[in-house]
């Protein structure tokens, strides 16, 4: 049997040290994590963040130059956890600070190149509201802040949650289809596979139904550690990604168990491992991965 290498860029979840102190995050500070982050071997850094003031674009985009490492998502959950604001918060002044606060950070990703992530900055439905009421506040502030990601060429991730996190858009088919239907077009699907472990029936084939609106997609095994620790049959994944020739960056989001260097190690490697061990398309689409090639832009 034939196999191929493809190699699909792999960055890892990062913060600055002045983050909430339980976000969901393997290495923190900015030098450390982009050190970190390219010396085992990864192609660049999620970084989370919640305010525009939380760094110098100019200056962290020549400290990631400094080490060769992307930034190509900045990850925005701490805005609901320090901000304390959300898209569909009963208040319209905390919506409308949400999506202030939110159009800050698209100015910082400018200066990056990279696309946002909408996660538990969506909030939760207020129960006061028919469901349709409370997705018509949501949709609102994605219209507002998409259209200012659209001025830059970037894309807005919206980041599917599972039951036990928020009360509405629990599965990545849920999202995919509240993309469909409101129709903006520069808002994509951030699928996460520990959530769709939960929600979504057939992993790979939920992928592959909504290839059209996949803007980028979380690793991580059915318990938040590394990949291959838990029940989550990457193997397949990988497949379905190389089968609708996702373009997308993956990213790894995991507990940092053991450690942050040792869990940040095991997943690159056991992905590396996988991806040498795919079986090859034949179809000529993905001969610019076995050059070296796998650039892409973004959504």
């Amino acid at each position: 049997m034939e196999y191929m290498n493809r190699r699909h860029r792999l960055c890892i979840t990062s913060t600055i040290v002045e983050s909430h102190p339980k976000a969901l995050v393997v290495f923190r500070g900015l030098e450390e994590s982009l050190k970190a982050a390219s010396e085992i071997g990864y192609d660049g850094i999620e970084l989370a963040l919640y305010h525009k003031g939380n760094v110098d674009a100019k200056a962290l985009r020549v400290l990631a130059g400094r080490y060769n490492m992307a930034i190509p998502v900045i990850s925005t959950g701490q805005m609901y956890t320090m901000g304390k604001v959300s898209f569909t918060h009963p208040d319209r002044g905390v919506r409308e600070r949400a999506v202030e606060d939110f159009e800050g950070i698209i100015e910082i990703a400018a200066e990056l190149g990279a696309d946002v992530n909408v996660s538990r900055v969506r909030g939760s439905l207020d129960p006061d509201d028919s469901y349709e009421e409370g997705l018509e506040k949501l949709t609102q502030c994605l219209d507002r802040v998409c259209a200012k990601a659209r001025a830059y060429g970037l894309a807005i991730l919206l980041e599917q949650m599972n039951r036990y996190e928020t009360n509405y858009l629990f599965s990545c088919a849920e999202v995919g289809d509240y993309i469909r239907k409101i129709g903006i077009p520069n808002l994509k699907i951030h699928a996460d596979l520990f959530h769709m472990n939960i929600e979504d029936v057939d992993l790979p084939k939920t992928l592959k139904e909504y290839a059209d609106v996949l803007g980028y997609i979380h690793f991580a095994d059915s318990n938040r550690l590394a990949p291959g620790k838990g029940n989550i049959d990457f193997a397949s994944i990988l497949q379905s990604l190389d089968s609708i020739k996702y373009p997308g960056w993956i990213g790894v989001e995991i507990l940092p168990k053991p450690s942050p260097c040792v869990a940040a190690r095991e997943s690159l490697e056991y992905l590396r491992a996988l991806e040498g061990e795919l079986p090859r398309d034949r179809s000529g689409e993905h001969e610019k991965y076995a050059s070296g090639d796998n650039s892409a832009g973004s959504p």
